[in-house]
């Protein structure tokens, strides 16, 4: 087995540093890839913690390769040419494109959001984030079209469930208002909808690390 890759594969290059419960990459990639972005809807994560889904979700708008800020173990290897590498990166930034594509990113911890602007910046992705502290039960809804993507606490590595049930329920409430906004949560509790209050649209089954999650997809742009 030759390691040509070092680094985890998962790992962009963007985030030396992350929270107590760091979402990986790939995963948020994912989340908002099923999201179905699109360049005229802004993309919020509420709980944006190190600014993982809004640096993924700005990348994937704008055609930046997910490798593309991070080096690999086989460029040190002796009979693999550098242009081979030279060739590959500049490949992939003709891939990149121009897109009027925004997103969120907000956390109610001031340190967090201190954490994900410089992550934003390591990532370049600056131009399409707005980074910033707000709590997430007082979201108040633009006037624009938008999706929520977001990851918040259940009660494994952050809180406890007691605090989760709360937090849920005012989630609810205030999600309730935003409406026909596209709501997508992430969350590791059974229970979830009856604490948020509603029935997800679809529910699709995702591992953070060990850790089995249901994906709650609103997409019915009903009130509820």
């Amino acid at each position: 087995m030759i390691d040509t890759s070092g680094v985890a594969l998962h790992k962009r290059g963007y985030r030396p540093a992350a929270g107590v419960a760091p979402l990986r990459e790939t995963l948020a990639a994912a989340m908002v890839k099923l999201s179905r972005p699109r360049d005229e809807v802004l993309l919020w994560d509420p709980f944006c913690g190190s600014g993982t889904i809004a640096i993924e979700a700005a990348m994937m708008m704008t055609g930046t390769a997910p490798g593309l800020g991070r080096n690999f173990a086989a460029e040190e290897f002796y009979d693999i040419p550098e242009k081979i590498w030279k060739d590959a990166r500049e490949e992939a930034e003709s891939f990149r494109r121009s897109t009027d594509f925004e997103v969120y990113a907000s956390d109610i911890d001031p340190h967090m959001v201190d954490l994900a602007r410089a992550n934003i910046k390591r990532a370049d992705m600056g131009a399409h984030i707005k980074c910033f502290e707000r709590d997430a039960t007082q979201i108040v809804k633009a006037d624009r079209r938008a999706t929520i993507v977001c990851n918040p606490p259940y009660g494994e590595r952050l809180s406890d469930m007691r605090e989760v049930e709360t937090l849920y329920r005012a989630m609810g409430r205030c999600f309730s208002r935003l409406a026909p906004w596209q709501i997508y949560i992430l969350t590791s509790v059974p229970d979830f909808e009856r604490l948020y209050g509603r029935r997800a649209d679809k529910v699709r089954t995702l591992y953070n690390g060990m850790i089995k999650c249901g994906y709650f997809q609103y997409f019915k742009n009903k009130n509820i």
